[in-house]
This record gives structure tokens, C-alpha cells and sequence, in this order.
């Protein structure tokens, strides 16, 4: 037998192998290695070193310490240790996710159990109730111990934890957000950081189901830099892979779901890989490829229905129905089939799934010609929008209700509707400092908008289609980021990703050098997500006579599209008109014609070839000229000057290159409001302000440009080695000209990664979102870096678009290709038209007119 101070000493090992598991792993081998064969020290020892196994991620190796101690505690008669081995192989099981297997092993320690252990089973009672989706008896498990755990610090914080997550599946987010906070005290003061840290994870879990993204991230981040060991822990991977395709991340995020899945099964969670999977299943879903979305929750489903756990085989269920509607399917057996599975999806707590199951399902009724049960789909939808739920949930529950009212012909009805689900989303991301996520999120923005367009169209009201046309139209930028972000990890990042783009510019391994690059530029990107901060006030949407009063004599032509159809709102002297400009399609290829023709110019062509490329590029621009511009037509041949803001590719148009426009001054806004503010903010510049000429390597031409410019206007001047990011940010910030003559990549895959090269690397549009005074006027003479891409909602993103946000009234850039020797003519004569007191759009258009260019456009505001 063994000395009871031996056995009061392992006790305390086994009370404390959780908050220090390496070290409890050595002393159970110590035990091991001198206890008799039957002894209860060699019980207690596969204890200890079960419970360090599973602290550690080690499942399969804790399950055997625990069947090894099983042995020995029933050889030994010690029906006692041999409850309390059960019991952890109980938890064990549970981590595996296998509860079949838990439920049995817990039935079978309870009748065993002394009375200080019962609080913990009844602990790991709801635990299993939470798992298996019974959130209510969870709850109620879980409280019932809670009253007996005071004693025992550990288990408390187990319950807490286990309440917290059914508070958060039955979405009582505030109970939730307390419990799971309690719990990462009680770990904390326990010295089990490791659970401090997943009860902080779990925390971020609540954030991102209340819909707060940015904290959401945030929280994870915390939790993994607290140690939160994510290889031993690869559920926390599926959470954070979410969230990240929440935020539009999604190749980021099937990759860490990915990694996820290799790690479950390398740790022995087999169990949990169906969660992996349904993950996988949505990010396909927001991918556009439900095909892949319906086969990855249809395995899922069929996993957690083996594993006995309904509230899970219910989402995936919303899910598989969510991509067969996308693909197509509208019988009635399938709507009927997904109104079952959202029902079952909202009873199970899955409040966001079932009403986008239900929102697209009512659509696809609607489609169908079954009003009546569009109706039913879509009322229960609209039904959120009176409730308390994040301001996503009410947004799609005030689009259900708009849809409704557009069935029902109710066009005042309508437009409220729009306007409230408006409110929503703009209130979402008024929290959002980072632009890459404020773009996301305002996506439904434009689904309403859509909506309110229609309504308008069909009243044939100008105004009241040019009100609702702005209220969605690149919103992003209408929400400006109060403070510029300041993170040292991403600049960290930043320095990091310039200088591994430098080495793969003289690498020896060209390819390991480039998965270097991308691997850096992942981290920057995450990085960019986490950025703390609140945006500035959303301006209203302005109405015609603030529109004309600043207009003057210019004329305004504001594109939109609808089902395939080009629209246009036009206002010439005061007068606002609706125009029908024809299908879409056609304009758009001409257009992407015209820009391609354009390039191959400027690269160079045959002398014999060069009468071919001159008559395509004239065709191609008197046929948008006709489509386009026939609504200001007779205002541009009276030499007025022209506001455009167009509509998806046609922001990249050379609008120059347009008879009509040639020699006439041209802007290209992203919207009215954003035109406006552009005003407001040239108006409000120093005239004394300074300038700022900056030339980045390997481009010919670039330094003379640079130095006739100081030369002519004087300011600072950073060229060769000079030009390094640090001092071209420290130039660029609060200058009222900022001049830069370097080599632009334009990145449509990862449009803030879009950069100019400088003498230390690039410069990414992620570093001039950091400028606390954009310049007032930027003018890039590189190629292309005019360009951005464009998602829903016309919401555009880029470099010009990151200056933009930051506060620039105007950036005047290329989006064809221009030859450098030739460039260097037009950037002297822009310069000296702004000297003179030009306003930027007429000393551009005067500039390109007298050297025969057509390239760059005036974008923001062109006034003076």
C-alpha cells in the first residue's frame, strides 16, 4: 500500500494536471515507473497523465491512460478511482465528439461516484445536452451544478463555460458573453491559461453571432496570443475560418479549414471533422459554387446524424436546401422541403440560417409564380426586422419585407422598408474601421437598393431614382475611418512583405521566394481586419438643388443598371431626366474593346497595322459616345464640362477617348455623394499647403519628371534611394499636391495589395490608409493605377479608392497604359494648367488634348 502522503501528493497532481500538463505528463511517468502493479498510485498516475494528455490535444493517447488505470482500478477492487477514471473518459469522449460513447461512460461512473464528484457529472451531463443541441437542458444541467461547484474552482469555470456556449446557441448573447467571461477569470486566477484563453475564443464566437465582425476577429486573435494552441485545438481554427469567409476572406478561409480538418483527424476528433466540413459547405456558399456547398453539407449531415446530434444536422440541412435553391431548384417539394428545414434550423437556435433559407426560398417562389408561398416565406423572414437581433438579421428581415410589399404592389410600404433595412446595415458598419470589411458588409445595402431602384423606375420619377441610386452606391466610402487605423503588427507586416518582395526580385528560388510573398500577404491582409475604430457620420444623400448649385453649367450623368438594362438620371441646368441607354452587356464590351485597343497602342504597333487599331478605337468610342452620352450630348458640344458616375466596368472607361469629351473637362466620381465631399474638402484645403514629387525606380523618365516639376514648383522632392515608404508617407500626409511618377500594379484578386514601387519595396494602398490628411490632390502617373475593382453595390476598392477614403478631393490616373516619354509631355502641361489656377478636370482635359492622350481620368472631384 501506498504512504498516504504519496497519495495526497499524486491527488494534488491530478487536481492540477490541466493547469500545467507538461509537467504532469513527467510526474506520471515517475509514478508509473516505481508504483506497484496494482497500486492505487499506478491508478492515480494513468490518471494524471490522462487528463495532461487531453489539456494537450493528445486524445488517443489520454483514452488509453484512462482504459490502463480502468484495469488496475478493477483489478485492485477501487471501485471509486475507477468512477473517476470513467468520468474523465466521459470528458474524453466528449472532445472526441463522440457522445454516444461519453453518455455510456458517464451512466457508468454516476452510481459510483463519491459526493464531491456528482456535481461534476451533472456538469458533464449538460455539457453533453449543450453538444447534442439540447441548448434548454443544457441550461438547466448546468445551473443545477453551478449551485454545488463553489467549492470547486475548476469545474465552475467548466460550467460556466458549457452554460455560456447554450446560452450562446440559443442566442441569449449578453448571458452568454457574462458566463464565458467568468469563466476566463476563474481560469486565469487557476493559473490555466490555456482555458482562459479558450473561453476568450469563445467570447469572439458570441461577438461574431451578434454580428460584430471586427471584434469577432479581434477576439480570436486575442485568445491565440494569450495560448490558445489552435493544433491541439482545431475546432478554434473552424471558428476563426468563418468568420474570415464572413468578411469576404474566403480563400483564406477554406485554407484554415483545411488545415482544421488535418489536424482533427491527426489528434483523434474524427468526431468533430463533420463541423470541418459544414464550415466548408457555407464557404462554397459564399463562394457562388453551390454545387460544392450542397455535396460538403450533405456528408456533414450524414455525420452528425450518426453522431446523434439533431441541432447540427439541422443546419447542415439549411445549408444543403440554401445551395439547391441557388442552383435552380424551385418545385414545390423543394420549397416545401426548405421551409421544414428552416423551421427545424430556427428551433435549434440557428436564427441567422433559417432566415436566409427562407429569404432565398421566398425569392425563388416569387420566381416560380407561388405568391402565396412567397408570402408565408418571406413573412417569417420580415418577421426579424421588429426583433432584438444584429443589425444584419433586422437588414434581411426589412429586404423581406420590401419584397413583400413590391408582391403586393404597396410602393409607399416599399420604400420604408428599404430605407429601415438601409439604417441596419449602415449601423453595422459605422463599427468598421477597416475598408476591406466595411465593403463586405454594406453588400446587402445594394440588395435593398435594388429593390427601392425598381420601385423607382416603375414611378418614373428622376429624382426620386437618382435618392435611391446614392443611398447604396459605393458606401464604403462614405463612411471615412475617423482616425487613421494604427496597428504595429500589420505595419510590422508591411515592412516585412517589402522586403520579401525585394529578395524574390533576386532570388535564387524564384517560386519558394513567390509562396513567401503570398504567405505575407495573407498575414496582411487578416491583419488589415483587425483594426480598431469607429467611421465618421454617414452623409444623406443630397438633393437636386444642392446637386445644381454646385454643378453650375456643368452637366451630370449618373449610370445605372437594372435586370441588364443601362439607366442613366441626367441634370442640365437645373433639370433632372431618366434615360433607358440599352442593354448593359453591350456597353460594357465596347468598353473593355476600346481600353484593350487603347494598350495595344500604347505598347506599339506596326505602321502598316496602325490605321486598323485607329479605326477600331474610333468605332468602339463613337459607339458608347451614342450610347452613353446622348443625354448631355448637346450640353458637351456647348464646351460644358461633364460629371459622370458610372456603373461595374465602366469605371475603368478612358472617358477622353470619347469624341464629345476631348478637350473637355471630365469626372469620374464613384458617386454624387462622394463628388460632394470631394467639394467640401478641396474648398476646405491650405492654399499654402505643400507639395510633394516623388519618382520610384526602373521607370525612365520618372526623375526628370519629378525634377522639372520641384523645379517649376518647388516643395519636397524624394527620388532613387530617397524614395522609401517611411518618407513618401511622411511627404504624402497633409500635402495639397502630391506627384508620383513610379511603376503601379494594379491587384484585382486583392485590390488593397495594389501598390507603386519605391526604393525600399512597395507601397501598398493598406500603407496610405494609415495618412491622417490625404493629400487634396494626388496625380499618379504610372499606368493603370487608375483602376479598382469593383463588387456589389458598385463599391469600389484600390489604391484610388484608399485615397479617396482617406480624405483626397481628386486623383487624376491612367487606366490604359501610357508610354512614358509621353507621359512625361502631359504631367508638365497638368501642372502648369493647376499653376495657373485651373481646376483639376479642365487642366487634365486641356493637358491631354494638346499631347494627343487619352489615358487618364480625373477621379473624385474635378472642380476647382
Amino acid at each position: 500500500m501506498a504512504p498516504p502522503d504519496a497519495i495526497e501528493a499524486a491527488l494534488r497532481w491530478r487536481d492540477e494536471a490541466t493547469a500545467a500538463p507538461q509537467e504532469a505528463l513527467r510526474e506520471a511517468e515517475r509514478l508509473l515507473s516505481g508504483a506497484a502493479p496494482d497500486g492505487e498510485l499506478r491508478v492515480l498516475a494513468r490518471h494524471i497523465a490522462a487528463l495532461a494528455a487531453v489539456e494537450l490535444g493528445r486524445v488517443d493517447e489520454a483514452r488509453r491512460h484512462v482504459r490502463l488505470g480502468l484495469s488496475t482500478a478493477q483489478r485492485g477492487d477501487r471501485p471509486k478511482r475507477a468512477a473517476q477514471l470513467q468520468l474523465t473518459l466521459a470528458w474524453i469522449e466528449l472532445e472526441r465528439g463522440a457522445t454516444g460513447a461519453s453518455w455510456a461512460n458517464l451512466a457508468a461512473a454516476e452510481p459510483h461516484l463519491p459526493a464531491e464528484d456528482r456535481p461534476r457529472a451533472t456538469c458533464l451531463r449538460g455539457l453533453l445536452h449543450c453538444q447534442r443541441g439540447h441548448h434548454r437542458d443544457a441550461r438547466l444541467r448546468l445551473t443545477s451544478a453551478l449551485v454545488h461547484l463553489d467549492g470547486d474552482r475548476r469545474w465552475k469555470a467548466n460550467a460556466l463555460l458549457g452554460r455560456g456556449l447554450a446560452n450562446l446557441y440559443t442566442n441569449r448573447l449578453e448571458e452568454a458573453e457574462q458566463d464565458l467571461a467568468d469563466a476566463e477569470r476563474i481560469f486565469i486566477d487557476g493559473g490555466r491559461g490555456a482555458r482562459a484563453a479558450g473561453c476568450r475564443h469563445n467570447r469572439g464566437c458570441v461577438a461574431f453571432r451578434a454580428g460584430d465582425l471586427p471584434r469577432a476577429l479581434r477576439l480570436f486573435e486575442q485568445a491565440v496570443a494569450a495560448g490558445l494552441d489552435v493544433t491541439a485545438n482545431p475546432e478554434a481554427l473552424v471558428d476563426r475560418g468563418e468568420a474570415l469567409a464572413a468578411a469576404g476572406l474566403t480563400r483564406h478561409a477554406r485554407a484554415v479549414m483545411e488545415q482544421a480538418s488535418q489536424r482533427l483527424a491527426a489528434t483523434g476528433r474524427q468526431g468533430r471533422l463533420a463541423e470541418t466540413r459544414l464550415a466548408l459547405a457555407e464557404c462554397a456558399l459564399r463562394d457562388g459554387d453551390p454545387a460544392a456547398a450542397a455535396e460538403a453539407a450533405s456528408a456533414a449531415r450524414r455525420l452528425f446524424r450518426g453522431q446523434k446530434r439533431p441541432a447540427w444536422a439541422a443546419l447542415a440541412s439549411a445549408i444543403v436546401w440554401q445551395a439547391k435553391l441557388r442552383s435552380g431548384q424551385s418545385t414545390r417539394y423543394a420549397l416545401s422541403a426548405a421551409r421544414r428545414a428552416a423551421n427545424a434550423c430556427e428551433d435549434f437556435g440557428w436564427r441567422a440560417a433559417a432566415a436566409e433559407l427562407r429569404l432565398t426560398a421566398g425569392r425563388t417562389a416569387q420566381l416560380a409564380g407561388l405568391t402565396s408561398v412567397a408570402r408565408k416565406l418571406l413573412g417569417r423572414c420580415a418577421d426579424l426586422r421588429e426583433l432584438a437581433v444584429p443589425p444584419q438579421l433586422r437588414a434581411l428581415g426589412w429586404l423581406a419585407e420590401a419584397l413583400l410589399a413590391e408582391q403586393e404592389g404597396n410602393t409607399a410600404r416599399l420604400l420604408r422598408a428599404c430605407r429601415a433595412g438601409l439604417k441596419a446595415v449602415d449601423g453595422q458598419a459605422a463599427g468598421m474601421a477597416a475598408f476591406e470589411m466595411r465593403v463586405h458588409a454594406l453588400g446587402l445595402g445594394d440588395e435593398l437598393g435594388a429593390v427601392a431602384v425598381r420601385a423607382a423606375l416603375r414611378i418614373g420619377d428622376p429624382q426620386l431614382v437618382l435618392r435611391w441610386t446614392e443611398r447604396s452606391r459605393a458606401s464604403a466610402l462614405h463612411r471615412r475611418a475617423l482616425r487613421p487605423p494604427s496597428d504595429p503588427r500589420l505595419n510590422a507586416s508591411l515592412v516585412r512583405l517589402r522586403g520579401a518582395v525585394l529578395d524574390a526580385q533576386r532570388a535564387a528560388d524564384p517560386k519558394r521566394a513567390m509562396n513567401t510573398v503570398a504567405e505575407l500577404e495573407e498575414q496582411v491582409r487578416h491583419r488589415a481586419m483587425l483594426v480598431e475604430g469607429r467611421t465618421d457620420r454617414l452623409r444623406a444623400p443630397a438633393e437636386i438643388g444642392e446637386i445644381s448649385a454646385e454643378l453650375g453649367d456643368a452637366a451630370l450623368l449618373s449610370l445605372f443598371s437594372e435586370s441588364g438594362r443601362l439607366f442613366a438620371v441626367s441634370i442640365v441646368d437645373g433639370e433632372a431626366a431618366l434615360h433607358v441607354l440599352g442593354p448593359e452587356a453591350a456597353a460594357e464590351s465596347q468598353a473593355v474593346r476600346l481600353r484593350h485597343l487603347l494598350a495595344r497602342q500604347a505598347c506599339g504597333v506596326d505602321s502598316r497595322a496602325a490605321p486598323m487599331f485607329e479605326h477600331g478605337v474610333a468605332l468602339a468610342a463613337a459607339e458608347l459616345q451614342a450610347q452613353l452620352l446622348a443625354p448631355v450630348l448637346p450640353a458637351l458640344k456647348r464646351g460644358r464640362e461633364l460629371v459622370v458616375v458610372p456603373t461595374g466596368r465602366l469605371h475603368l472607361m478612358p472617358w477622353a477617348a470619347l469624341p464629345a469629351c476631348r478637350g473637355n473637362p471630365v469626372t469620374v466620381s464613384p458617386s454624387i455623394r462622394c463628388w460632394l465631399g470631394g467639394a467640401e474638402r478641396a474648398r476646405a484645403a491650405n492654399p499654402a499647403g505643400g507639395k510633394a514629387w516623388i519618382a520610384g525606380p526602373r521607370l525612365d523618365h520618372a526623375e526628370r519628371e519629378v525634377r522639372t516639376l520641384h523645379h517649376r514648383g518647388g516643395g519636397r522632392l524624394l527620388t532613387g534611394s530617397g524614395a522609401r515608404t517611411d518618407r513618401v508617407l511622411s511627404a504624402l500626409d497633409g500635402a495639397r499636391v502630391a506627384h508620383l511618377a513610379a511603376h503601379g500594379h494594379f491587384r484585382d484578386d486583392q485590390p488593397l495589395l495594389s501598390c507603386l514601387d519605391l526604393a525600399d519595396g512597395p507601397l501598398y494602398a493598406h500603407d496610405l490608409d494609415g495618412l491622417r490628411r490625404s493629400p487634396t490632390t494626388v496625380v499618379l502617373s504610372a499606368c493603370d493605377v487608375g483602376k479598382s475593382a469593383i463588387s456589389r453595390g458598385d463599391q469600389l476598392s484600390g489604391l484610388t479608392a484608399t485615397l479617396l477614403d482617406r480624405g483626397t478631393a481628386t486623383v487624376i490616373a491612367s487606366v490604359v497604359p501610357v508610354p512614358d516619354e509621353r507621359t512625361v509631355e502631359v504631367m508638365l502641361t497638368l501642372h502648369d494648367g493647376l499653376d495657373a489656377g485651373l481646376p483639376p478636370a479642365a487642366a487634365l482635359a486641356e493637358a491631354q488634348a494638346r499631347h494627343g492622350e487619352t489615358g487618364f481620368i480625373c477621379i473624385g472631384y474635378g472642380g476647382g
